[in-house]
């Protein structure tokens, strides 16, 4: 029997790299007997570091593609184990400017005390049965570390793999803006929260003026202490709910199909409810943020958490959803028909 070990930040209870870890789970159910694979998830007490026992070692979704997890995979790599890289991506706190050829203006590889993960990855990726990684800046990551681009690929995230929503029905349009917020412990652009939050609340207040109601959720659990916060500031009962419930992801989609739009703080809030058909407007706070926006061609719909007048652009994205909410939907499904087939490209290969 064939060990397969699926590397992603599991355990915490975080709805994301869950919800990737069981995209991965489906399709190895779907593709792979289960008499012949044993698959096997990172969770805390499983040793990531020892390649030993397993036949394949799979880097998963999330922002895997920084020096640690890089690491992993290297040496699983160069002690012959099959490796392949299933929708990463890269991270970093640095806000990209982007030049007048749409690519990020600064060189992406690194510097200083890592600069030997340059190598690694390039030979990582060139030792790697596939390399698909979560979007264009991601890509870019991977160019600018000498990596032979012929042997990557823009796969999109794992969360693409959501199932497309039924037809809408024809009924009343909703008036409800879902709100996800949470903490980053200020590792955002800009560097403070709270400043987000208060521009947060201001434009919420504005949009609860025009006929909104809103409910805030969360997708983790150490984000439950924010949404309190904010539901307090918001300091209005009628229109404003707080559900601090941690949904299974399919659970969390039925309910934001209910919604006109979300605001979303966390990455994948904003996958989930594209997938709903639900237009979103993503505070983007990280890098990862931009790098979605860029996959499916709705970058203007990500905001910076470090920009002064996000309050303001809250606003004004909200009225371009109201106006154009059929075409942001159509957009990302075109995009998430593409990858979901690029995403289950190592499992109709037979390369496990």
């Amino acid at each position: 029997m064939k060990r397969i070990l699926y590397v992603g930040w599991l355990g915490f209870n975080n709805v994301g790299d869950e919800l990737m870890w069981l995209l991965f789970r489906d399709l190895c159910r779907a593709y792979l007997p289960e008499k012949k694979y044993d698959v096997i998830p990172s969770i805390p007490g499983v040793d990531i570091r020892n390649s030993g026992p397993y036949d394949v070692v799979v880097l998963g979704g999330g922002s895997l593609l920084i020096p640690g997890y890089i690491d992993v995979a290297y040496q699983a790599a160069r002690n012959h184990k099959k490796v392949m890289i299933w929708g990463s991506g890269h991270d970093r706190q640095e806000f990209p400017v982007f030049d007048a050829s749409g690519k990020v203006a600064a060189h992406l590889a690194y510097t200083g005390e890592n600069l030997a993960t340059n190598e690694k990855l390039a030979e990582l990726v060139k030792m790697s049965k596939y390399c698909g990684v979560r979007g264009p800046l991601s890509y870019q990551f991977l160019e600018d570390s000498g990596v032979r681009m012929d042997q990557a690929i823009i796969s999109g995230d794992p969360a693409f793999l959501l199932p497309a929503p039924s037809p809408r029905k024809n009924k009343q349009a909703s008036r409800t803006i879902g709100v996800n917020w949470g903490t980053a412990y200020n590792r955002i652009f800009g560097g403070n929260e709270e400043k987000v939050e208060q521009q947060l609340v201001e434009a919420l207040r504005i949009l609860i003026s025009q006929g909104y109601r809103v409910n805030i959720f969360s997708v983790w659990g150490p984000d439950r202490e924010a949404c309190k916060r904010l539901y307090a500031k918001l300091g209005n009962q009628t229109n404003v709910d707080l559900d601090l419930e941690l949904y299974h992801h399919e659970d969390l989609m039925e309910k934001l199909k209910s919604y006109a739009l979300t605001i979303n703080f966390k990455l994948h809030a904003s996958y989930l409810s594209a997938a709903a058909g639900v237009p979103f407007v993503s505070l983007g706070y990280r890098f990862k943020c931009i790098d979605f926006g860029c996959s499916v061609d709705l970058q203007d719909y990500v905001l910076s958490t470090g920009d002064t007048a996000l309050g303001e652009n809250i606003l004004d994205r909200v009225a371009k959803i109201e106006k154009e909410t059929d075409m942001i939907r159509e957009k990302f499904y075109s995009h998430q028909s593409r990858y979901r087939e690029l995403l289950k490209q190592p499992f109709q290969e037979d390369l496990f």
